[in-house]
């Protein structure tokens, strides 16, 4: 069986709370969580009906680090609806919020936009903080870490090891030129013990350019179906799928994006209906050291690339460039 995971990177959007004020939380919460539209909302509310209408199981990377502005109460009402639907939270980190936080920054000042800006004693730091915040809005003791833009190194690693946080999922094969500094290649694409933490790279197809990330905006419905029944039949262990809390909106998080929403909910009924697949979480069925995370052995399908270009061309003209 071919463990699928699903994992939406929940996150307010800083550089909307820089650009809106901080006094703008309810209207940051509507345009990066619940994603609400003229048209219905689209954010993790709706994510979770389509995976409960499918019996899928998604993992939820919630970043606690607004709670230096607006409090627990800001990250408790991300978390609570997440467990109340019996889907797993883990815990996701953007350093960008330092930048907003005045005084209450645990790092006295120091700002960043990655991880891997920072020591790792202040690593550290970060991490416990944001693990003790995700813990008092109502969240388990997270076992799994992505950092916020995969923008990891190996002081990050060593630093979960130190906090006793298992997993990794910053590494990013199928990206050229990520943000991502642990020192793994592209061809380390199997769930690896590395400085003390167990990495978990997220997935990734063959490209025309070499690899191409397994993310909800970044393949067609297409591609994810033949990576699924690719993995499935080359008895791989696991898929891991990438996904955001405002992935199915357009650019300016004012419209629902149709074309995204549709490929979300089309690959949830593929999990669904493909004999030999199942979604899990970090919970469920931890990953295993040496399990594949994705396809890229997949022989490259010159119609699949091009049907896949076309669509994101028109994505890109209605709802802005993903």
């Amino acid at each position: 069986m071919t463990a699928v995971y699903i994992t939406i990177d929940t996150e307010y959007s800083a550089g909307l709370a820089a650009r809106l004020g901080v006094g703008a939380r309810e209207e940051v919460f509507e345009r990066s969580i619940t994603c609400r539209t003229p048209d219905g909302d689209v954010g993790i509310l709706h994510q979770m009906a389509v995976m409960d209408a499918h019996g899928i199981k998604g993992v939820f990377f919630v970043d606690p680090m607004p709670a230096l502005i607006w409090g627990t109460r800001a990250v408790a009402e991300v978390v609570e609806p997440i467990l109340e639907r019996g889907h797993e939270v883990q815990l996701h980190l953007h350093p960008e919020w330092l930048e907003l936080a005045g005084d209450a920054n645990p790092l006295s000042g120091r700002t960043g936009r990655n991880m891997h800006a920072f020591t790792e004693e202040e690593q550290v730091e970060l991490l416990a903080f944001a693990r003790d915040q995700l813990m008092r809005a109502g969240a388990p003791s997270p076992t799994t870490f992505r950092a916020g833009n995969y923008g990891a190194d190996d002081a990050t690693l060593r630093a979960l090891a130190r906090l006793g946080i298992r997993y990794d999922s910053s590494h990013v094969p199928g990206i050229a030129g990520s943000d991502c500094r642990i020192s793994l290649s592209a061809e380390d694409r199997e769930v690896v013990r590395h400085e003390g933490t167990i990495e978990v790279p997220v997935g990734s197809i063959r490209s025309h350019r070499g690899q191409r990330h397994a993310q909800i905006t970044a393949l067609s419905s297409w591609e994810l179906a033949a990576a699924l029944r690719f993995s499935v039949r080359e008895g791989s262990a696991m898929l891991n799928i990438v996904s955001h809390s405002f992935e199915l909106m357009s650019r300016d998080r004012t419209r629902i994006n149709s074309i995204v929403r549709d490929r979300f909910t089309r690959f949830c009924g593929s999990v669904a209906a493909t004999q030999g697949a199942h979604s899990a979480t970090f919970g469920s069925r931890p990953p295993r050291i040496g399990d594949e995370t994705g396809a890229a052995t997949m022989p490259r399908n010159e119609i699949r690339t091009a049907a896949r270009v076309a669509e994101q061309l028109v994505s890109n003209a209605l709802y802005g460039a993903s």
